[in-house]
């Protein structure tokens, strides 16, 4: 009895051990053999579509690339045709993928189209029998000239058979070198494809036009303000926009559309071009020659390497210089993240609107990278991302720019007011009180008028500084310049001339009881309490004035002495003298 339950316990669980082993084979097999699932029949009836077909679609590649649809027709059998799964990639250099389904149409008053929402594909070819058993066959692709497309566009779009309630075979033939191809066909109305085209070429306009405007007001700002990052970022703007119109199917359709060979050519070298030519707009800007003179040259190096690979590759296409192509474009991302980098880390206020703007087209450069290394596959991002990123990209990095320029002008206006503005006032330098002196006294002897020159001192400065500090000395200095500025005529100049020293030129008619009217008014505007000043202090003025009622006798060489003499003058009236204003004739 021992014996036999021992066996049976033995055998019952070799049992469920053999029937665990026998589903999972049977899965396994399921799965691995899509070819025994039956395609379903792709019934058109009252739905626009578009209709996806990847539940009816069966394929096979040919790896010879040289089946006629005859013997892929003859051998339907023996071909081992399998089911498509959603998102497979095939990479067909050098082969043909064959797509089969069988579909009805049933609504008379819809036409409808096979349509293959992928632009670039290099060539397809939809094979059908008509009524008659005669082969209607149609092609596109950028193999072939626009005009023998059965529907001019970005994208192939192929016409269905138009007989009501028969079931067709149809045969898709598709040569796409070098990049795998995911892309499925679906069915779409004719109405549906019209409407699709129109909202496409209205967003497409939209894109395309950005980048033009964009490209001319770089280049416009390039000009105006004689500046290389705008003049770059207009070659990187109008290289990024050609790219993408080869990409998008724009350029062979618009401009060379009898030339087919220049669809692959411009695929490839717009996009190094344009590689080239961010590199070049961000060496501009950050100058990376500041932080390491080798990575200035690798950038350089790998500028010009861009656009020789991309030549090379139009004379010798192949899959390894393809994939030498993603590794550079690749590479030129990873340095363009390290120079913006470097430059944030060194702290380049400029570099942060660099990094904000080239974030978007980054991550958007990603999607087609990863689908042409077959990672992902075919989808609206992967066609459209780059667009969509250097939308976004555009005004930032203008702004940016805009920013970058302003903020050069201004500080390089600041240098070059530094010499003839006081910095504290807001007044003439004593250079600039010097050569409008100079020029003053040239002008009085030409037409034989006076002019005066008058030195104010703001003679309790120093008992200013001491009772309150600095800061109230020069909030003092600046109060001061404003009463003596409001004293003066417009055509007069005011400046600043030492520590606490004024000058004021006046010039045109006048007489020396006007000008000591002038000097009374300025000492008297002192004598007003001031709320900016500490216990309402008063600014206390001695003025000097040097009235030349014959110019003619004085040289123009002379103004500095002229300036000397009556900043002596005004010196030596802090005496303790009562005499606010004293009159010199020069």
């Amino acid at each position: 009895m021992e014996v036999i339950k021992k066996f049976a316990v033995g055998g019952g669980l070799t049992a469920f051990v053999r029937a665990v082993l026998a589903l999972l084979c049977l899965q396994a097999a399921l799965s691995a053999s899509p070819a025994w699932a039956k395609a379903e029949l792709l019934t058109l009836g009252d739905d626009h579509g578009p209709v996806a077909m990847a539940s009816s679609l069966e394929f096979w590649i040919d790896a010879k690339d040289q089946t006629p649809v005859e013997k892929v027709e003859a051998g339907v059998g023996s071909l081992p045709f399998a089911a498509v799964k959603p998102g497979q990639s095939h990479l067909i250099d050098n082969a043909a993928l064959w797509l089969r389904f069988d579909a009805v149409v049933q609504n008379p008053q819809i036409l409808w189209k096979l349509e293959l929402p992928m632009s670039g594909v290099d060539k397809i070819t939809l094979y059908y029998r008509d009524s008659l058993g005669r082969w209607v066959v149609q092609q596109a692709g950028d193999a072939l000239p626009i005009s023998a497309w059965p529907q001019p566009g970005r994208y192939p779009v192929l016409s269905l058979s138009h007989e009501i309630g028969q079931t067709i075979r149809y045969y898709l033939r598709v040569e796409h070198a070098r990049i795998p191809f995911s892309a499925l066909p679906r069915a779409v109305s004719d109405t549906q494809v019209t409407t699709a085209r129109q909202l496409d070429h209205l967003l497409l306009g939209a894109y395309f036009g950005l980048a033009a405007l964009v490209t001319v007001l770089a280049l416009i700002n390039a000009m105006a303000y004689r500046d290389w990052g705008f003049a770059t970022y207009a070659l990187y703007m109008a290289t990024f926009a050609g790219s993408q119109a080869a990409f998008a199917g724009v350029a062979g359709l618009y401009l060379w559309p009898e030339l087919p060979k220049l669809n692959n050519i411009s695929i490839v070298l717009l996009p190094l071009t344009a590689a080239a030519a961010a590199l070049w707009f961000v060496r501009t800007v950050t100058t990376p020659k500041r932080f390491s003179r080798a990575l200035d040259w690798f950038i350089v190096a790998l500028m010009g390497l861009l656009p020789v690979i991309a030549l090379v590759d139009a004379a010798f296409p192949t899959i390894e210089s393809f994939a030498l192509i993603n590794i550079l474009i690749s590479a030129s991302m990873a340095v363009l993240l390290m120079v913006v980098g470097v430059s944030l880390f060194e702290g380049d206020r400029h570099a942060r609107w660099m990094a904000l703007g080239f974030l978007p087209i980054i991550l958007a450069t990603l999607f087609p990278l990863l689908r042409n290394f077959g990672v992902l596959a075919s989808s609206f991002l992967t066609q459209n991302a780059l667009m969509l990123g250097s939308a976004v990209e555009a005004p930032i990095l203008f702004f940016g720019l805009l920013h970058r320029v302003t903020q050069r002008r201004e500080s390089a206006t600041r240098a070059t007011t530094l010499g003839t503005t006081d910095p504290l006032t807001g007044l003439g330098s004593t250079r600039l009180m010097l050569a409008k002196l100079r020029q003053a006294l040239r002008t009085a002897e030409r037409y034989q008028q006076p002019c005066a020159l008058l030195v104010v001192n703001l003679s309790n400065l120093a008992e200013l500084q001491q009772l309150h500090g600095r800061e109230t000395g020069d909030r003092a200095m600046v109060l001061a310049a404003a009463r003596i500025r409001t004293a003066a005529q417009a055509t007069d100049t005011v400046a600043r001339v030492g520590d606490s020293h004024f000058a004021l030129l006046m010039e045109g008619p006048m007489t020396s009881d006007g000008v000591n009217q002038v000097a009374t008014k300025i000492l008297a505007s002192g004598l007003r309490p001031s709320r900016e000043l500490p216990e309402a202090d008063p600014l206390l003025f001695h003025i000097a004035i040097g009235y030349m009622g014959e110019p003619a006798k004085l040289a123009t060489t002379q103004p500095q002495s002229c300036l000397d003499r009556l900043m002596k003058v005004v010196k030596e009236m802090n005496d303790g003298s009562r005499k606010a204003i004293r009159m010199v004739q020069l």
